[in-house]
């Protein structure tokens, strides 16, 4: 009687357990790709995949804080991202501060330099050609969940006619907000239209 109380048991038990719900981690569900930015006036920006912003001036050790944590362990208040892309179209990464930082703030210089993936830009046509061909492309590339513009889309660039500023920002800001598997940071010293700008 025992035996079959037990047999009865189990296969009640082996039943309900294929109705039950999937389990899954506290952490996972503590932390789905949010990512906080902490700007100079104490403002606490939360962002998740998808979010498309511009922070106008930023201080230099904002913008090399956020690529590194960008790597950062999401335990640490990190993203955990594979890989940050920065698209350099300004002229101004501080790469030595990045690694100052990685190095004596968060100890993970070695992960940095590996998965942090920097592209320089030029001019404005540069600039045009990749967000709209290769922007998608590059983030599913090397699966990086921040991507970040530095500059001013050349939209201060005497050399550059008002025309062509006029054609081809439209569709580089359209291309940008296709973008649904990335957080793309823009760091500016203008505002940028058709983006959500902190200053």
């Amino acid at each position: 009687m025992d035996s079959t109380n037990q047999f009865n048991y189990s296969h009640h038990s082996q039943t309900s357990i294929h109705q039950l719900p999937k389990f899954t981690t506290a952490n996972k569900l503590l932390v789905r790709d949010k990512f906080h930015i902490e700007l100079s006036n104490k403002k606490n920006i939360e962002l998740t995949s998808g979010d498309k912003i511009c922070i106008v001036k930023p201080h230099t050790d904002l913008v090399c804080d956020t690529i590194v944590r960008g790597i950062l362990p999401k335990r640490h208040l990190g993203l955990e991202s594979p890989t940050v892309y920065v698209l350099i179209t300004d002229n101004k990464f501080d790469f030595y501060n990045i690694t100052e930082i990685a190095n004596t703030k968060y100890q993970i210089l070695n992960k940095v330099l590996e998965n942090v993936i920097v592209k320089r830009i030029f001019t404005i046509y540069q600039l045009a050609d990749f967000l709209i061909k290769d922007l998608e492309k590059d983030i599913k590339k090397y699966k990086s969940k921040l991507f970040i513009i530095t500059g001013d889309f050349y939209l201060r660039d005497e050399q550059i006619s008002n025309h062509d500023k006029d054609r081809l920002y439209p569709q580089m800001i359209k291309a940008i907000t296709k973008v649904k598997d990335s957080i793309i940071l823009v760091f500016s010293p203008i505002r940028v239209a058709g983006l959500i700008n902190y200053t």
